[in-house]
């Protein structure tokens, strides 16, 4: 497997790009060189970047990630449970197994309380696809990072804390969770690795460190 040691020039899709975290994750795919295609039901226009209607509730053709080196699925999932398993689980899942056909990277943003969904049972059913989607990626052969935030807030990026396990609470800046999808599209060292991430401290991240320390998930 060849990871790309930079996004500078390289193709990526981002489904969800014109949501709330996947616009910075554009934003700074852009102002890094990258060549851009935001994706989802309703993309908008994004300067610079051309856009693709793709709906994970109703499939992933296969074909979509041919010429692409890498897609980050940023997507802010359905508040039902049927809507949530068929956009969290069989599209995630559908979206591996185009990786895993092409050899593009894939960067799930997922979320914490994944193995904890009855501390929410408000949000269970949301979480539960959530978990069938991350491990439908880690099977699918594809090459793939999984982000899990904090509880998402609008503050600047600043410095994080990343942990394994899944037995933490805090916050994170959507600007944050965007450096790290970003700048795991391009790390060797983030490959096969699942993490949470939170806000700590103000001192920018030395990525390639941070997920050099990681380890990587089982079978892996």
């Amino acid at each position: 497997m060849t990871v790309r040691d930079s996004v500078v020039d390289g193709r990526y899709l981002v489904l969800g790009g014109s949501g709330r975290t996947g616009s910075l994750v554009t934003s700074l795919l852009l102002e890094r060189g990258a060549r851009v295609t935001v994706a989802g039901r309703r993309p908008r226009d994004v300067a610079g970047a051309d856009t693709a209607v793709v709906d994970l509730a109703t499939g992933f053709d296969a074909g979509l990630l041919d010429g692409y080196d890498g897609v980050v699925i940023s997507v802010e999932p359905p508040t039902d449970e049927r809507g949530a398993e068929a956009v969290m689980h069989r599209g995630v899942a559908a979206v591996g197994e185009a990786a895993a056909r092409s050899g593009a990277r894939v960067v799930l943003v997922s979320q914490i309380y994944i193995t904890r969904a009855a501390e929410h049972p408000d949000m269970s059913g949301i979480i539960i696809a959530r978990g069938r989607g991350e491990e439908a990626l880690r099977a699918s052969g594809a090459a793939y990072t999984i982000v899990r935030p904090a509880w998402l807030t609008s503050g600047p990026a600043g410095g994080v804390r990343l942990e394994q396990g899944d037995a933490g609470d805090g916050r994170i800046s959507r600007a944050s969770v965007a450096a790290a999808a970003v700048s795991a599209l391009a790390s060797a060292d983030a490959v096969g690795k699942t993490f949470e991430i939170y806000d700590a401290g103000d001192v920018s991240p030395d990525w390639s460190a941070e997920f050099a320390a990681l380890d990587r998930d089982s079978g892996v």
